[in-house]
């Protein structure tokens, strides 16, 4: 009896705890420096929000869109996956939060695999998902399935791309390799006189995209490996990898950078262990040339 006891009073705070970290919203600053950054960008800030699915902080986001409030960012890009596919009609949570934001901040969706599950259908069921997109675009969102949109400030600019990589390369298990001339045929080559920023979902395939020409690349997708382990990262990514390469923070190759989310909710089994959704903020510095 006492043992049940015991058992039910740890499944109890353990019931407490995941809820904590589910509500628990934590706001990570990440200071980027290049020399590609131009003057007229140098000091802007980039809020990234990926990986909603739906998820509410206080009625209506209101925590969230305060928070943002504070912030006061130039630019807010969506890395994906602000809704759930399995959800066709229930597009309000992402939506409200997006047109209140909207009002007051450029904001560059990019696609992340839930997105692109309803894009490429086509069936009368995923309507829906059509009016959320175009109702957004009507109020100025700019969506980037494989498109590129640049940003002119005081005769310099940047270029932010949006990737949308085929539904395959989120396969479970067992994904096909990239290349480097997949991504060009997507989106083809990069602007070679702009500091690029690559909205790209899935971070599995961070080298292809510095070696296309990434300068920065915003990603989300894994959810911070659900589980995390002090001093090893996360413990399973959503196509069942265990200890993914790139889970959550900051990962660098030959001078490029990758930010990868860990994400402000969960669908379907929604844990989070040592694993706070997370609100990334991006502030780009111009690094002086030597």
């Amino acid at each position: 009896m006492e043992s049940n006891l015991i058992t039910a009073i740890i499944i109890f705070l353990l019931i407490i705890y995941v809820y904590y970290e589910n509500q628990n919203l934590e706001i990570t600053h990440y200071n980027i420096q290049s020399k590609r950054i131009p003057d007229a960008f140098d000091g802007a800030r980039l809020v990234i929000l990926a990986d909603l699915h739906n998820n509410s902080y206080g009625k209506g986001n209101r925590k969230l869109i305060e928070t943002i409030t504070d912030i006061n960012p130039d630019y807010i890009l969506v890395a994906g996956d602000m809704i759930v596919s399995s959800e066709p009609n229930n597009f309000k949570v992402p939506f409200s939060l997006l047109a209140e934001l909207a009002a007051n901040y450029p904001i560059y969706y990019g696609l992340g695999n839930h997105e692109q599950r309803l894009v490429r259908d086509g069936s009368n069921r995923y309507n829906s998902y059509e009016e959320y997109r175009n109702n957004l675009m009507k109020l100025g969102v700019k969506f980037l399935e494989n498109d590129c949109v640049t940003i002119a400030k005081e005769g310099e600019a940047i270029a932010i791309t949006g990737l949308a990589i085929g539904m395959n390369y989120f396969k479970k298990l067992k994904q096909p390799e990239m290349t480097m001339a997949y991504i060009q045929k997507l989106v083809g080559i990069p602007k070679n006189k702009c500091y690029n920023i690559l909205i790209a979902h899935n971070p599995v395939y961070f080298k292809f995209y510095t070696e296309w020409g990434a300068d920065l690349i915003v990603s989300g997708h894994l959810h911070g490996g659900i589980i995390r382990l002090p001093g090893l990262g996360g413990i399973i990514s959503p196509q069942y990898k265990f200890m993914p390469e790139y889970d959550a923070g900051i990962f660098e190759e030959n001078d490029k950078i990758m930010l990868v989310s860990r994400g402000l909710g969960l669908h379907t089994i929604k844990l989070r262990i040592n694993n706070r959704p997370e609100l990334m903020v991006i502030t780009l510095n111009r690094e002086e040339k030597e």
